[in-house]
């Protein structure tokens, strides 16, 4: 094992250790009282993670680009999942939210008298 293998080791694993401790900041949430709701009129989404889904995809397939042999475009092990979940989630987001777009339009979720 070389010292190039053993630094990407170390950096993967510290970016492990930071997204986790990031998740369990995040998910511990607030006090157990009533969320504001936003005004009438006022659409606000609810939490996804494909963003989330987005990034990682991303992130991979940027590996695929970066970490790559002497005589290839990318490393087909990290870049062909990269695509495989960027293109996975951005379809999964885009449905999300048509399948929002289309319950708010329906008036399912109660903000008062429509305009």
């Amino acid at each position: 094992m070389n010292d190039t293998t053993i630094g990407f080791a170390l950096l993967g694993i510290a970016l492990v250790v930071v997204l986790g401790v990031v998740f369990i900041i995040a998910s511990r949430g607030g006090p157990a009282g009533e969320r504001p709701k936003p005004p009438p009129g006022v659409h606000m989404p609810g939490p996804s993670f494909l963003p989330v889904v987005l990034s990682v995809g991303a992130a991979l397939l940027a590996a695929g680009f970066a970490f790559r042999g002497e005589w290839s475009l990318a490393n087909p092990f990290l870049a062909v999942p990269g695509l495989l979940v960027f293109v996975a989630g951005a379809a999964s987001w885009v449905r999300a939210a048509n399948h929002e777009w289309r319950e708010a339009e329906h008036g399912s979720h109660d903000d008062g008298p429509a305009h």
